[in-house]
């Protein structure tokens, strides 16, 4: 299975909101969402799915939200035996981005695109002087996925602020973050990373005016 920049993304969006799931005979990878932002994404992940993997995949409301789910033993072998995933319980602690995509920027940047198009998040907040300072920030449970997305945003000039970690009160695993502050930063991103999430394309387009 070539390693394409459509691959590299569903990589992303797969460590950002997604799971595989691999026991006895059954072989599963998924994807989940929110129906009120991510309904035009998940259509679009749907393509990218029949593109790489040759599968029809179908949307899917469950509790709530939105779920991709499809069933592949050669796709599932595939990210866990050799761009070495992490699947089951877990897996979000230890996940990171794989060697191959990781050092050639080409494919690390999909990959990063889909992490963020669905674990980071694009807001504005108050700071001494601005009433509304914009910035995107990258939330995970991997200290070593966040290591890793520091060191290549940083090698690509953008401006990135320290890791800091948080706790809340509804979970018992520490979050890393990973703040991108500033107008510039986010344009430089929209630039030289994107979007493919339109609900996310469309809050940094409306901040960085």
């Amino acid at each position: 299975m070539k390693i394409t920049k459509e691959l590299a993304e569903l990589v992303g969006t797969l460590i950002g909101d997604g799971y595989i799931y691999r026991n006895n005979r059954k072989y599963q990878i998924g994807f989940v969402g929110s129906p009120i932002t991510d309904k035009e994404y998940f259509e679009y992940i749907k393509k990218l799915i029949l593109k790489e993997w040759k599968k029809e995949a179908k949307i899917k409301f469950r509790e709530r939200g939105l779920r991709i789910v499809i069933d592949s033993k050669e796709i599932c072998e595939f990210l866990i035996d050799k761009l070495k995933i992490p699947h089951g319980e877990g897996k979000c602690e230890f996940v990171i981005i794989p060697k191959i995509i990781y050092s050639d920027w080409n494919l690390a940047k999909h990959t990063i695109r889909g992490i963020v198009d669905t674990d980071g998040s694009i807001f504005v907040a108050k700071k001494p002087g601005v009433e509304k300072y914009p910035s995107i920030e990258i939330t995970t449970t991997s200290i070593i996925l966040a290591k890793q997305l520091r060191e290549i945003l940083l090698s690509r000039q953008f401006r990135v602020a320290n890791i800091w970690k948080s706790k809340s009160k509804t979970s018992k695993r520490i979050a890393y973050r990973i703040p991108l502050n500033g107008k510039e930063n986010i344009r430089k991103w929209i630039k030289d990373i994107g979007f493919s999430n339109s609900y996310k394309l469309g809050r940094a387009l409306e901040y960085t005016k």
